[in-house]
């Protein structure tokens, strides 16, 4: 391995160097040759003999410090000649920068380049989930990130023996909370819109003791126009317990991609509506 010297520092090597002990001052005028451009070779003054020009020296009459730290400025540093800035804490941050050089830093987005670890109150994470603990209700258990409440901190329950997520149901309807637009309500499974979660109007499917419900179709006897001739669940007059005339007996007539948007008023009524908080009542997926 080929080995050079560079007494100047300029990165010229001292055998193409026209000037080993003066610095380049990388003017684009002859920059190549190692000489400063400003003086005469023979006048050139450096009067603390650290390679740097006193004209461009900061500190011309003390030696610079060459530890990879500032050493174009011509002054010395606080660490001995010939050694790299330590890291005492080993943050990754110098000692000379480090306002807390015996302290790592906290790195947590905050003030991270004081190189100080910051107030408990404001950075503690133990379980590292990402939730501190002022907000997390479960300060030791990391949080599961599966889009079921993610900012409480807690894991969600897990099924041991098929390792998969066994998500909340509180109204029992067989739809998890997490994509239950009723969660609170069950819904009525009636082939209409079953995957929403919700029922699809009030009263269907709650006929009480002692009602009877000839047609089936969710509506008691007593509340339905047509007792004995099941509803068309199309959103189209859905309150009556009646079945629609034709064409309306298809419950797709009225709501093709089903989406919950009739189609006279739905903009894309082939490709459903994704209700995500984006003019969800155009009927089109954003």
């Amino acid at each position: 391995m080929n080995t050079w010297f560079d007494r100047d520092y300029d990165n010229i090597p001292d055998h193409l160097d026209l000037c080993p002990d003066h610095r380049e001052n990388y003017n684009k005028h002859m920059d190549s040759d190692g000489c400063p451009d400003a003086f005469p070779i023979t006048t050139v003054l450096d009067s603390d003999s650290d390679g740097l020009l006193d004209d461009a020296d900061l500190c011309p009459a003390v030696a610079e410090t060459y530890n990879m730290y500032q050493d174009s400025d011509g002054c010395p540093d606080i660490t001995p000649a010939g050694t790299i800035n330590p890291d005492s804490d080993f943050d990754g941050i110098i000692d000379i920068l480090d306002l807390c050089p015996t302290r790592p830093e906290t790195y947590n987005m905050m003030a991270d380049d004081d190189g100080c670890p910051d107030r408990p109150s404001l950075s503690q994470d133990p379980d590292s989930d990402g939730v501190v603990n002022g907000e997390d209700l479960c300060p030791l258990q990391p949080e599961v990130y599966n889009l079921y409440q993610d900012t409480d901190g807690c894991p969600d329950s897990i099924d041991e023996t098929v390792t998969q997520f066994v998500f909340a149901d509180a109204d029992n309807d067989g739809i998890d909370d997490r994509w239950d637009t009723c969660v609170d309500e069950a819904e009525n499974h009636n082939g209409y819109l079953d995957w929403d979660g919700c029922p699809d109007v009030p009263a269907a499917g709650s006929g009480g003791p002692g009602k009877s419900d000839s047609d089936s179709d969710g509506y008691t006897d007593d509340v339905d126009m047509c007792p004995v001739s099941p509803e068309t669940w199309n959103k189209f007059n859905d309150a009556d317990g009646c079945p629609d005339v034709l064409p309306e007996q298809s419950r797709f007539v009225h709501d093709g991609d089903l989406d919950g948007v009739l189609d006279e008023a739905d903009m894309c009524p082939t490709a459903p509506e994704d209700y995500d908080g984006d003019a969800d009542n155009d009927g089109c997926p954003e």
